[in-house]
């Protein structure tokens, strides 16, 4: 009887289990501390490379008030321009109005008075001196500033706050992704995040482990614009999507206690 008794205590137990401490915690180590200090080259991080359907927010200006005149025509220095688009609020669910350049399926983008220009597959500092090299025929020294305005990562699954990001500076990194949808609680895993991004009509599946360090050294650690973020929920959370631990363990947990409650009243009579 002994026996049944303690089977029926594991059983509760297991049942009722929570998600362990070791992947709900960030960069665990197993080695004890380290007084040490550790580093790391940052050197993970590229420049954004532009893809068909960025939407492009072009600034032009000149350190002269100056233009030059061509024909009859005298050309004005460009300030936004192009095509309002509609682009997502950061975790708002929001629409707001941005204007600029749609990247076409070729990589192209119709600028004024330079028509057809190829941007697609360069980074925004290539972009830029293609775009002020053809400029200097019509404007004196042109300085031209470019923007990815629909520079978005979304996060899915398990997080508190699942949405769409935008990333106007094209820098992200999946904490910060991560700290913006408000953490991962302790029923998502962050030891199997997955990442899925698009890359040259290629889609890739990677998984980043924030149990660990190493996490750092990741190619995927710095997001790209469209990246799609998905965190697992944990066994825990999985149970409660069950039909057999939401309807029955709870009649289960409550008829082992009360098994175990007459167990023992019955051993101290017997006593």
């Amino acid at each position: 009887m002994h026996r049944i008794y303690v089977f029926l205590i594991a059983i509760v137990l297991l049942a009722t289990s929570c998600t362990g401490p070791k992947r709900s915690v960030y960069f665990r180590e197993n080695t004890p501390l380290d007084p040490t200090v550790t580093t790391q080259k940052m050197d993970r991080f590229k420049e954004a490379i532009i893809q068909p359907d960025d939407i492009l927010a072009i600034n032009v200006t000149s350190p002269s008030s100056l233009v030059e005149d061509k024909g009859n025509t005298t050309v004005a220095i460009f300030n936004g321009g192009g095509t309002p688009f509609a682009t997502t609020a950061t975790l708002g669910g929001a629409s707001t109005n941005a204007n600029g350049y749609l990247v076409d399926a070729s990589g192209l983008i119709d600028y004024p008075f330079l028509g057809k220009t190829k941007v697609g597959g360069l980074t925004i500092r290539q972009a830029k001196d293609a775009i002020s090299g053809k400029l200097r025929s019509i404007v004196k020294e042109p300085v031209v500033e470019i923007r990815i305005v629909n520079y978005r990562i979304t996060i899915l699954g398990e997080v508190n706050r699942p949405g769409t990001i935008m990333a106007p500076n094209h820098k992200i990194s999946i904490i910060d992704a991560i700290a913006a949808a408000g953490d991962i609680p302790i029923t998502g895993r962050k030891d199997n995040i997955t990442i899925i991004r698009e890359n040259e009509g290629v889609r890739e599946f990677a998984h980043i482990n924030l149990n660990s360090k190493e996490a750092f050294n990741s190619p995927y650690f710095y997001l790209k614009q469209n990246d799609v973020i998905y965190v697992e929920p944990a066994r825990s959370r999985k149970q409660e999507g069950s039909d057999f631990f939401r309807f029955y363990l709870p009649a289960i947990s409550s008829l082992m206690s009360t098994l175990l409650a007459v167990y023992g009243i019955i051993q101290l009579t017997t006593k």
